[in-house]
């Protein structure tokens, strides 16, 4: 006989509060190793310039001397001919930016997220995200240029499998200029698997406990996915020495600040960041006659379809070479390190053979 009668509590028809973890800050997955291997070089000219008046800086250039010049001769019934040196200038544009973040009182309380601590934290890894697709988009608008891309690439706009022969041919773009000399390659880590499966790469053991290097023909190898690799698999390596490409950065006055507004949406905070930057391949300069307004060069970087650079003068001074290739469209994988998925049919066709080492 039951010892209790009426009704009992039915959990099933009472409220069950939603289980709420602490939140996890996820953090940015690209890695920028494109931009921090080492092709960077602070610019001493233009570093000083930033900050200046100005939606762009020019800079003077003294040219060499007219090597080609035959001597003259040397007697006592000639005159001797003097000639004089040639000057000419490089234009650089700044690119002024901001960006800005930031959440309600009232999203933090009931969420109890930490808003804006994870954007200060984060503000410096979006900068660099930024930093990379620059240097990509610079570096495109570079070869555009017709001398540049006749001189300095191999195989852009008629892409083959990638080939040992190739790479040499797009190795001697450099010449006989040492200062700069090519010493690493930035390829899609699609481009290292696939080297990495024809047994392409040279793994070295600098030390006991030190991080093994990896390299093909010499060259160490960065993989960073923001390199381009499509469909059918066409991709590039750009291959360079320390320095290649001049950068430089300037937080001006109050480009950094904290704001409050009480009132709207029940009171926010926003953290807001303004810079001036600029970004070029050492050896060549603005090319203004493509684009004559400095307030439209981040949206025509942006596009992608301006040849918007120029050599300064000679064009051994530029030290990046572009190898343009394919691989196996199997190495193409959506959301990992391409934004569109393989070509199927591509894939189907794609040859099995070997490059040579």
């Amino acid at each position: 006989m039951a010892t209790i009668s009426g009704n009992v509590t039915d959990l099933s028809a009472n409220f069950v509060p939603q289980v709420w973890l602490d939140w996890v800050y996820d953090q940015v997955t690209q890695t920028n190793n494109f931009f921090k291997s080492g092709i960077i070089a602070q610019d001493p000219i233009l570093g000083n310039q930033l900050l200046q008046p100005g939606l762009y800086v020019t800079v003077p250039h003294m040219n060499a001397i007219d090597t080609k010049l035959k001597t003259q001769v040397w007697n006592n019934k000639n005159d001797i001919v003097t000639h004089g040196m040639t000057s000419g200038t490089e234009n650089d544009v700044k690119i002024y930016e901001d960006q800005s973040f930031g959440n309600s009182d009232y999203d933090d309380l009931v969420t109890g997220a930490r808003t804006l601590d994870q954007i200060t934290a984060q503000f410096a890894t979006y900068w660099g995200a930024i930093d990379e697709q620059r240097l990509i988009q610079v570096l495109n608008a570079a070869f555009l240029n017709t001398d540049i891309a006749t001189a300095k690439s191999f195989n852009v706009g008629k892409e083959k499998e990638f080939a040992a022969t190739d790479f040499t041919r797009a190795m001697a773009r450099m010449g006989d200029v040492n200062s700069g000399k090519p010493t690493q390659m930035a390829v899609n880590s699609g481009t290292y698997n696939y080297m990495l499966e024809k047994d392409l790469i040279v793994t070295i053991q600098p030390s006991v406990g030190a991080t093994p290097i990896e390299t093909y023909n010499g060259m160490t190898i960065v993989q960073d996915d923001q390199i381009t690799l499509d469909a059918k698999g066409t991709t590039a390596a750009y291959i360079f020495g320390s320095g290649a490409v001049n950068y430089s950065t300037a937080t001006p006055q109050n480009g950094v600040t904290v704001d409050r507004d009480n009132l709207q949406q029940g009171g926010i905070s926003a953290i807001t960041h303004k810079r001036v930057v600029t970004t070029h391949v050492a050896g060549t300069a603005a090319d203004m006659a493509i684009e004559s307004d400095p307030t439209k060069w981040k949206d025509d970087l942006e596009t992608g379809t301006k040849a918007l650079f120029k050599p300064v003068d000679d064009v051994r001074n530029i030290h990046v070479i572009k190898y343009g290739f394919t691989i196996d469209p199997d190495y193409v994988i959506k959301g990992v390190n391409s934004e569109v998925a393989p070509d199927a049919s591509t894939a189907a066709a794609s040859s099995s053979t070997t490059p040579s080492k």
